[in-house]
């Protein structure tokens, strides 16, 4: 399960696993000039992005969190 949080003061949403709250596995930002920029952090998901709107950057880092988490638990389950 994800969570998301923003940051009142820069504005960064952190995405979180249910396994550590406290470690982001990815993020979303408004770019400087247009968009916003996402990256997801997890292996083997780790990358990065623009988007023209919020909605789609946030579902993309989702997206690649739950593909990465269940990666990493097919890997934990099959030792």
């Amino acid at each position: 399960m994800l969570s998301k949080r923003r940051c009142p003061h820069t504005g960064v949403v952190n995405f979180f696993l249910a396994t550590d709250p406290y470690l982001a596995v990815g993020s979303v930002v408004k770019g400087e000039r247009t968009g916003y920029l996402w990256r997801c952090y997890t292996d083997p998901c780790e990358t990065a992005g623009s988007v023209a709107d919020m909605k789609t950057a946030e579902r993309r880092v989702v997206e690649l969190c739950r593909r990465a988490a269940a990666t990493t638990t097919h890997f934990v389950d099959a030792a």
